[in-house]
């Protein structure tokens, strides 16, 4: 097999299966912006939120795909129940914790993000649920990425696909028919998760190792920096909510029609990272690393290729797409800028997606981590409020700022591994 037919064995499923996931969170956004502007600003803003979590669950499944990945490639399958049983351990703490500290603050969170009391109302109940029950999100994550590398990469994706047909179904009925209003798109929702949950559980084939509460440092060790890079991202979105808040409910609807909308763009560089992680830590138990550089340049060049095409689709029809959601212009305009912007970032967002995987399938997560520190903190929320606010720019300004943090972190990560490649030679 091809090594570009080995990352499309794995990119592709894995590509269905981010745009089902992101088709879900734009079907609950179509179905809640039907029922006002205050409604969809208040789901956005917390969704920003839900974000952050899943962000946390999607580096923890990282860091199992790279441990288990090198030690397939090392021929050493002794690790794999016990990688398992941590991976499904470690969800579970975590998922307690997120969940009552979104039952508890859910509202409160919002407020603290400056929103208006009628959207952080509406925003804080979406949150209370969908938070509150934020296990079946990171069982359906982590569940997912042990059955993708180490089984069938493709049962993910299906699972994926029936989550979000019940999703469809389910949170209709309560809009339409029931009229639950926000709390019926969150909990037709959360019973499309558990029934995923459910069905990935059954198909699980590892064995797991018995139940101790001891950690496993290997995997904290590369799960809690890879978190750390994540959370430094999605929490910095949120402060980036806390500035576009500035600008108004209407931008903050466009602004969450164009993310909503641009998440598209981003589906083919997050598919291709999940491949490179685990070709790249397959690579590394064989200590092979001309496999690596090679990976590392195939990679970069099929995600660049594969988003900028959905990038330009994205841009072509923003207009019509925004207007299934919208039709209020001053929304409308922030949403187009968000589109192009996102076209603009492609390059940038493909190299520090890619470059990020790669490190992370080399064993170190903490470098990634620093670069988003940096990135987003120092340069994005800084020159974001810089450009947006003081300069009055607006939603230009912050995005103009999110192509400066991407352009960082792109270079930096790359310069430092070409040092390393050479260093292996």
């Amino acid at each position: 097999m091809t090594t570009y037919k080995k990352i499309l064995n794995i990119a592709l499923p894995a590509m269905v299966e981010n745009f089902l996931q992101m088709l879900m969170g734009m079907v609950d956004s179509y179905l809640v912006a039907s029922l006002g502007l205050v409604a969809i600003s208040g789901v956005s803003v917390a969704g920003n939120v839900i974000t952050i979590y899943q962000a946390i669950f999607i580096a923890l499944g990282a860091a199992v795909s790279s441990l288990i990945s090198k030690s397939l490639g090392e021929g050493d399958r002794d690790n794999l129940a016990y990688h398992t049983s941590e991976a499904i351990k470690l969800t579970l703490i975590l998922s307690v914790f997120l969940g009552l500290f979104s039952l508890v603050f859910g509202r409160q969170i919002l407020a603290w993000l400056g929103t208006e009391p009628v959207v952080a109302n509406a925003g804080g109940l979406y949150l209370a649920l969908i938070g509150g029950t934020i296990l079946l999100l990171g069982l359906m994550t982590t569940l997912g990425s042990l059955i993708r590398a180490t089984s069938n990469p493709r049962m993910p994706m299906y699972i994926s696909f029936l989550s979000n047909l019940l999703n469809v179904i389910f949170s209709s009925l309560a809009i339409f028919i029931f009229h639950m209003g926000i709390v019926g798109v969150a909990l037709g929702t959360i019973l499309a998760r558990l029934v995923g949950v459910l069905i990935l559980w059954k198909e699980l084939s590892l064995p797991l190792a018995p139940w101790s509460w001891r950690l496993d440092w290997d995997l904290l060790r590369l799960s809690l920096p890879a978190a750390g890079e994540r959370l430094m991202m999605r929490a910095g979105d949120v402060v980036i909510i806390a500035i576009i808040v500035k600008f108004g409910t209407d931008a903050v609807a466009g602004n969450a029609i164009g993310e909503v909308l641009t998440q598209f763009n981003y589906m083919p560089g997050f598919a291709v990272a999940t491949a490179t992680v685990m070709l790249v830590a397959h690579a590394v138990g064989q200590a092979d690393f001309q496999t690596v550089r090679k990976l590392t340049k195939q990679t970069y060049w099929l995600s660049l290729g594969l988003m900028l095409l959905v990038a330009l689709l994205i841009f072509a029809f923003g207009q019509p797409l925004t207007h299934l959601y919208t039709k209020d212009s001053s929304a409308v305009t922030a949403s187009l800028s968000v589109i192009l912007f996102s076209l603009l970032g492609v390059p940038m967002t493909a190299g520090t997606v890619i470059y990020t995987a790669v490190w992370q399938g080399l064993g170190n997560a903490k470098l990634p981590f620093y670069a988003t520190t940096v990135g987003m903190w120092l340069i994005r929320i800084v020159a974001g409020y810089f450009l947006g606010v003081t300069l009055d720019l607006g939603l230009p300004g912050v995005w103009t700022a999110t192509l400066l943090d991407n352009t960082f972190r792109w270079i930096f990560l790359q310069i430092i591994y070409q040092r390393k490649m050479r260093s292996q030679t």
